[in-house]
């Protein structure tokens, strides 16, 4: 198995990773999304490992995935409609890592360019075949399902 222990930073996307994708809407538009305890306890331990551990969407529920990021004590976030990888230039740049150690997990077309870079690319078992057949990773488990704590367990903290 490679070894993952120069990883410095994770990048997870949200919708299809950190959640299984569904997009709940209410009766007055507002949506809701359910995430997965066990990614954030894996997270948690990440985080005291020394690894830090981002966000990086594309969609629109800023408050809803600032507040889950708020929880889990996470202070990159990033939710909007600019490029992926200039965001995470901005913070490899703050960080003063390389790509080699930036891990990246993600389900869709819209994450391939920073997974195509990152020195650990995975995504989730129902992640779309674009993004399996560039993955290092193709974890067992989907998105919402635990499949970052898969990942956390075992790769990133494995002995």
């Amino acid at each position: 198995m490679k070894d993952y222990k120069n990883i410095k930073l994770l990048i997870l996307d949200v919708d299809g990773t950190l959640t299984d994708g569904g997009i709940y809407i209410m009766e007055d538009g507002s949506q809701f999304k359910k995430f997965n305890s066990r990614d954030g306890m894996g997270i948690r331990l990440l985080q005291k490992a020394g690894i830090e551990v981002g966000i990086i969407s594309n969609g629109k529920t800023t408050s809803m995935v600032q507040a889950r990021a708020d929880m889990l004590g996470m202070t990159r976030v990033y939710v909007g409609e600019a490029k992926k990888m200039d965001v995470l230039e901005a913070w490899m740049t703050e960080m003063g890592i390389g790509l080699d150690q930036v891990g990246m997990v993600g389900d869709d077309i819209n994450d391939l360019p920073v997974m195509e870079k990152a020195g650990l690319s995975a995504c989730p078992a129902d992640a779309v075949r674009a993004v399996k057949e560039k993955a290092d990773i193709v974890l067992q488990l989907k998105g919402g399902e635990g499949c970052v704590r898969e990942l956390i367990d075992n790769y990133l903290l494995a002995d």
